[in-house]
């Protein structure tokens, strides 16, 4: 299976962890939305800060934020394999500040490696239509589900 996931500007210690979890994070992917290009992008913490002042309103830095804009899920659905054959835009992006995870890697008692997996994880939910801040109806299945790919992810 073609990986599904794409990285850009990823520091070094971060790609140390993500490399070998790409094919199983493509699964979860394909699962979760279809045969899809998603991309993440790592920043620093003054972008993550302004992008999320500009699209979300909220001070401050974050740990991810994730923008969709491909198809509907359903329309994903139908075109089958000419979506992910035509497309050169992602599906969806995800947006990731390292610093942000390593202080909720400390704050949640988390390793930096699952914390990481964990933000990458939340962020592809998100793309596949969970939501637990403006629409809470999925966020408990959106939660649980993280918890499952996670545990599937880190005893593999």
């Amino acid at each position: 299976m073609d990986t599904l996931i794409s990285f850009f500007e990823i520091p070094e210690e971060a790609e140390k962890i993500l490399k070998p979890y790409e094919k199983k994070l493509s699964e979860i992917v394909e699962k979760e939305i279809g045969r899809v290009s998603i991309h993440f992008i790592f920043v620093d913490t003054e972008t993550i800060a302004e992008m999320n002042r500009d699209y979300r309103g909220k001070e401050g830095p974050t740990d991810v934020l994730t923008f969709v804009y491909g198809n509907s899920h359903e329309e994903v659905e139908n075109l089958g394999e000419k979506a992910f054959e035509n497309t050169t835009e992602p599906y969806a992006e995800g947006y990731i500040c390292l610093d942000i995870v390593k202080k909720n890697a400390e704050e949640y008692n988390n390793t930096f490696e699952k914390e990481l997996l964990t933000v990458v994880v939340h962020s592809i939910l998100h793309m596949a239509g969970y939501d637990h801040e403006y629409d809470a109806t999925n966020a408990e299945e959106m939660f649980q589900k993280q918890e499952m790919y996670l545990r599937k992810l880190l005893s593999e």
